[in-house]
C-alpha cells in the first residue's frame, strides 16, 4: 500500500536519520542515501500538444528539484535504485523503440512498412513504460509535490514510512 508522506523540505535536505528503515519498516538502516526528488506539475504536459520545444521549455520552467538524504536499509536502497533505473530506461524506450522499429522496417520493407512499424513501436513503448512503472511503484520513493511556500515535499512511499518517522524523527514530518 502506498501513501502520501508530507515532509519538511529542510529536514529532507539535511537528512532524515532513523534507526528503522522507513520504506520497509522492518530492517535497521545501514546508510544515508542521497536522492534527488523531482516534481513536474501536470500543466507542463500541455506543451506536448504543441511541440517538443514548448514541452522542454515548460518542463525547465515548471519542475522543482529537492536533493535530500534518507536512511534506508540495503534491500530497500537496492530496490529503489533498480526501480528508478527501470523507469528511466522505459522512458528512453518510449523514443528508442519506435525509431528502431520504423528504421528497421523502412530499410528492409519500404517506407509504408516503416510507418506502420513506427506506430507499432509507439504502442510498444507506451505499454513498456506503463508496465515498468506499475511493477516498480512499490519500490521507488516518488515525489508527488514540492511546495516551496509551505517548505514541504510530498513523497509517495510505503504506508510504514510515516509511522516510522512519527516514532523516530517526528520533526521531519511537514
Amino acid at each position: 500500500m502506498l501513501a502520501n508522506v508530507v515532509l519538511s523540505t529542510t529536514a529532507l535536505q539535511q537528512g532524515i536519520r532513523t534507526h528503522t528503515c522507513p520504506q520497509c519498516g522492518l530492517n535497521p538502516t545501514t546508510t544515508m542515501v542521497k536522492r534527488t526528488f523531482q516534481y513536474v506539475p501536470p500543466w507542463v504536459y500541455i506543451g506536448l500538444l504543441m511541440n517538443v520545444i514548448v514541452l522542454l521549455l515548460l518542463y525547465v520552467v515548471g519542475r522543482r528539484v529537492v536533493k535530500g538524504e534518507v536512511a534506508l536499509c540495503a534491500d530497500c536502497n537496492d530496490a529503489d535504485r533498480r526501480a528508478r533505473t527501470l523507469q528511466s530506461v522505459s522512458v528512453v524506450g518510449l523514443v528508442a523503440i519506435p525509431l528502431l522499429f520504423s528504421f528497421g522496417a523502412g530499410l528492409f520493407l519500404g517506407a509504408e512498412a516503416g510507418l506502420l512499424a513506427g506506430a507499432v513501436g509507439v504502442v510498444s513503448g507506451i505499454v513498456g513504460m506503463i508496465a515498468a512503472h506499475r511493477t516498480t511503484r512499490f519500490d521507488a520513493l516518488r515525489c508527488v509535490m514540492v511546495d516551496k511556500q509551505a517548505n514541504t515535499t510530498t513523497l509517495k512511499a510505503s504506508d510504514t514510512f510515516s509511522r516510522v518517522l512519527l516514532g523516530e524523527a517526528p520533526d521531519a514530518l511537514g
